[in-house]
């Protein structure tokens, strides 16, 4: 069986303190204006999640640990062209490092419904199992594990993330490094590499950071689409988060982003 498993979402100066900030309750609504051809279409997106325990930066105001250890619940709604699509999901962790993960989506005449399993041996190393029910097809099972490396200090870190499918039709490895480069500026780089069925892709990504609050960020793949992006809080809740995606070979296709960010 190939693991696939598809849902029609577009992918497409302030003072610096050196506190560390605590967030529980993240939220945004986003806007994609796209056009293609002449053709126009704007899609939206309203999420949030919800964490049981506070969440501490690593210094920029959207910046956590690599690997997430507090129980969570999440919420989205997408309006993709004329599409409604609707996902609720959460995580548990366990006392005896047991971690229990559910989620559902829904969109016309598709849903898909998922159950994890996951053992947390270290803060730093946790694995996963996950079984994926799409509508009217067989069940996927997807095993992940993920493990971060801490660096020159407490936030400075390299991660990594390995899955594969139950009949290694699907894999990826995605790695992430994060570090700060003096005078409260940051840089977190990514690269993602991914095999489906023989179909492969690779990705990269860079955040630049001026300060805690300001950032620009760039992201580039194989099939030559890219975004460049620029995000600035205005205050320790409030955050704007402008970008503009297209593809190097079809200019013909551009993407206005536009999303208002609230974390509390």
């Amino acid at each position: 069986m190939t693991f696939k498993y598809v849902l029609p979402f577009i992918a497409l100066t302030a003072s610096a303190s050196i506190a560390a900030e605590e967030y529980q309750l993240f939220t945004e609504l986003k806007a994609d204006h796209v056009r293609f051809s002449g053709d126009s279409k704007t899609n939206w997106d309203l999420k949030g999640t919800y964490f049981f325990d506070k969440k501490q930066t690593l210094g920029p105001l959207d910046q956590f640990e690599y690997i997430n250890k507090v129980s969570n619940i999440d919420a989205n709604f997408s309006r993709v062209f004329n599409n409604n699509v609707w996902a609720i999901g959460g995580e548990y962790f366990a006392e005896n490092n047991l971690v229990v993960s559910a989620s559902h989506q829904r969109t016309s005449g598709f849903y898909a419904s998922t159950l994890g399993l996951g053992y947390l041996f270290a803060d730093n190393f946790i694995v996963r199992a996950e079984a994926i029910k799409p509508k009217n097809s067989s069940t996927a099972f997807l095993f992940s594990a993920s493990y971060d490396h801490k660096l020159q200090n407490n936030n400075d870190y390299i991660g990594f993330t390995a899955q594969v499918d139950d009949e290694f039709d699907y894999f990826s490895i995605s790695t992430k490094y994060f570090a700060s480069l003096g005078e409260a500026s940051y840089i977190a780089l990514g690269l993602g590499l991914e095999d489906n069925d023989g179909t492969n892709n690779w990705n990269l990504s860079a955040d630049y950071y001026l300060t805690k609050m300001t950032s620009f960020g760039v992201k580039y793949d194989k099939a030559d689409n890219y975004t460049v992006n620029a995000k600035h809080y205005f205050d320790q809740n409030w955050a704007l988060n402008a970008g503009y995606g297209s593809n190097a070979d079809t200019s013909g296709i551009k993407v206005y982003s536009l999303a208002v960010i609230g974390q509390f």
